[in-house]
């Protein structure tokens, strides 16, 4: 994990608005961190977190005072992490983030820090807060305690109440490009070639390139890519398959369901740039499918293709309500495949 501002690759943009409010001095009293997953969020809240907290001068954390070693120990006294809790009734994992939580940040809000100037409570991930824990916090948004400063950290930030989001300073964060993540996975010691693949397949977000089976990723998105190719005109045969595509999407579970939809946005936004801007090929994140996806793009139009993109937003959207997996899978695909 990186520890300074200097070694983010990829959000200069983030980084310099954090940089800004470290060398004014003004830190807002609540931020919102947003963008995709795995992309840093958490990693640069924790680099801002040490920067604001560091005894020694400067705007990076000098990784060695008394504040940065309590930091790295995950003993700090002023930080507080805000994340999934074991369920007591069975010890799993809940799935989001309760009042219980909130209610104890809002009281150690209220205390005055104990060693650095501030208390800073992390929430990761602040788009799985309930709607209770949301209302919860509002008070604490609306009336912070003078040392407080929260940081929220959202893949998702429409499904937070807008009085929430309304309340923090927002820092966006977005995908890393293929070239810059191919240097990144570069300098963590894997070949080019290796670099290359999970870039590809990766979407832009380092935490999932460094952590996806690379054999199994690229049969799913072949896997994937067969599908669009299959549905982009399709007979009565492709149609009658369409059960067991819906199945094949949705997977096992909610985490196998999101990692396929993110895979065909990927596809989908590489085959309307192919189908848009032939000349562009060279920037496609699936660089070793262009010939595929130039075909594909082809066949679906570029409008087709950037129209999926935003269902396929949309379909996740619905996950928060609890829907049917399989059934929003294969409706998914159903509108692409009549669609054309």
């Amino acid at each position: 994990m990186s520890n300074t501002f200097d070694e983010i690759i990829g959000q200069q943009a983030a980084v310099d608005t954090l940089r800004r409010l470290l060398t004014t001095g003004r830190v807002p009293h609540a931020l919102l961190f947003r963008g995709p997953e795995s992309v840093g969020k958490g990693s640069v809240a924790r680099i801002f977190a040490a920067a604001l907290f560091c005894e020694a001068d400067g705007l990076e954390a000098c990784g060695s005072c008394r504040s940065c070693r309590a930091l790295a120990s995950s003993s700090h006294p002023d930080f507080t992490c805000v994340e999934f809790e074991k369920r007591p009734s069975d010890g799993e994992l809940r799935k989001e983030i309760v009042i219980d939580q909130i209610r104890n940040l809002n009281h150690l809000a209220g205390v005055a820090p104990r060693q650095a100037p501030h208390r800073l409570f992390l929430i990761d991930p602040a788009d799985r807060m309930n709607r209770e824990a949301q209302n919860g916090l509002l008070k604490t948004l609306e009336e912070p305690p003078g040392n407080a400063v929260l940081i929220l950290v959202a893949s998702r930030p429409h499904v937070l109440l807008p009085t929430v989001r309304s309340r923090c300073f927002s820092v966006g964060f977005s995908p890393l490009s293929p070239g810059d993540l191919t240097t990144m996975l570069g300098m963590r010691g894997l070949s080019p070639s290796e670099s290359q693949a999970r870039a590809a397949l990766a979407g832009g977000r380092p935490g999932t390139a460094l952590e996806l089976d690379l054999e199994s990723m690229s049969e799913r998105r072949e896997e994937l890519l067969k599908m669009l190719e299959a549905l982009a005109r399709p007979t009565g045969r492709e149609l009658g398959l369409l059960p067991a595509m819906g199945a094949a999407l949705a997977g096992k579970d909610e985490t196998h369901l999101v990692a396929g939809l993110e895979l065909l946005q990927s596809l989908l936004r590489d085959t309307a740039i192919s189908a848009a801007a032939p000349e562009s090929a060279s920037s496609l994140v699936h660089l070793d499918l262009a010939q595929r996806l130039a075909a594909l793009g082809a066949r679906v139009g570029p409008g087709r293709a950037a129209k999926f993109v935003g269902a396929i937003d949309q379909a996740r959207g619905y996950l928060r309500i609890n829907v049917n997996r399989t059934l929003l899978a294969e409706s998914l695909l159903a509108e692409f495949a009549t669609s054309g």
